[in-house]
């Protein structure tokens, strides 16, 4: 870490907010640039047109607006939606300066398969994809023989009365896609995808009950991962919501088949945000440890924390959290140093060493 590190976040909503305050709360010596299409009062703020891609009049497809911004930074962190990601990743690449993301979405991993030589590159720094899958590769340590890894995750409102049970607080846009996507899933060591809203389930964790459901992207590039190494293992992520959440969504998303723009419309529009949330991270591996079937698990519930003297949401500091820790860990040389770097590779005690790791561990 030295005084030339240039940090540039591009968005500044909640996450990217958050992200900003954590890191500079941690390190004095950054220097941290924000972008945003709105009107922001930061230090060093940058008025871009995130979400309005302008194109290069030379035909090479590319969205130029990202291109002065990215290019003499030291690290780029994307707080933008998921369909900004390949449009902002398209110049990291051209100038080789490390990435890092919040997404869930897959498409970015496709498009980088395409190319070679690639910079430092960290999608699914956040919660779930993020934490919850270090945590989970984490309890896997020590078994002769892994059979299931299931990881369970729920962004919630304390105090929802709506008939979805449901207050939103984060991504109208995520949600939606979370809901619509296919979704990775490992079967007995086989590879494969199952249907967004598929996988009903009811589940009893510390006494409380909860529906659970595959939503895609909350598993990151793990389950591929779990698949190449373990040739029994079942394993899955599903969203955690409260009971008669999902007869709801189902009927929106299924029965009636409403666009994709129209829902997130609906759920941005019309679903009540919330600042009093809460967020439920639940992990099981089982398997053979000599020779007998052992079971570890974490669970965790994360509610609104004062930090450095700002309020945040469960959900803005445990995703910030996820992805500071991981830049952290890059600068301070504990990552891999070029290529794509997935969250499964990093150790979880090297998370616990940073500035704000400690939120995770379970007795905190």
């Amino acid at each position: 870490m030295n005084n030339e590190t240039h940090i540039g976040i591009v968005g500044a909503g909640r996450i990217g907010t958050a992200i900003y305050e954590l890191l500079v709360s941690s390190n004095s010596s950054y220097k941290i640039s924000i972008a945003d299409e709105a009107n922001k009062n930061f230090p060093d703020f940058v008025k871009l047109p995130v979400t309005k891609p302008t194109y290069e009049s030379d035909g090479t497809g590319k969205s130029v607006q990202f291109k002065e911004f990215v290019k003499d930074k030291s690290v780029i962190i994307n707080a933008l939606p998921y369909t900004q990601n390949i449009a902002l990743y398209q110049y990291c690449y051209d100038y080789d300066v490390p990435y890092f993301d919040l997404s869930e979405d897959e498409a970015l991993d496709n498009y980088i398969k395409e190319l070679k030589s690639i910079p430092f590159t960290m999608p699914h720094c956040g919660l779930a994809p993020g934490m919850s899958t270090v945590i989970a590769n984490d309890l896997i340590t020590g078994l002769d023989e892994l059979q299931e890894v299931k990881i369970r995750v729920g962004a919630l409102s304390q105090d929802a009365t709506n008939k979805l049970r449901y207050h939103s607080s984060w991504s109208g846009d995520g949600l939606v896609n979370e809901y619509m996507g296919n979704c990775q899933v490992v079967q007995k060591g086989q590879f494969g995808y199952v249907p967004a809203l598929s996988g009903y389930e009811t589940l009893t964790i510390s006494g409380k009950e909860f529906e659970a459901f595959h939503t895609s992207g909350g598993i990151g590039t793990f389950a591929q991962t779990l698949s190449d190494i373990y040739p029994y293992v079942t394993a899955n992520y599903k969203t955690l919501r409260r009971i008669g959440h999902h007869n709801y969504v189902d009927f929106l998303f299924n029965d009636l088949k409403i666009p994709q723009n129209e829902l997130t419309n609906i759920f941005k529009k019309h679903i009540p945000t919330t600042r009093k949330d809460e967020v439920i991270l639940y992990a099981s591996v089982g398997g053979n440890k000599q020779n007998e079937y052992t079971e570890r698990t974490y669970y965790k519930v994360f509610r609104p924390e004062k930090i450095n003297g700002r309020y945040m949401t469960a959900i803005e500091y445990t995703t910030a959290i996820g992805l500071v820790s991981m830049v952290e860990l890059y600068l301070n040389g504990k990552l891999f140093q070029d290529g794509y770097v997935q969250q499964e590779s990093v150790n979880l005690k090297d998370v616990f060493a940073t500035t704000f790791g400690n939120f995770y561990r379970e007795d905190m």
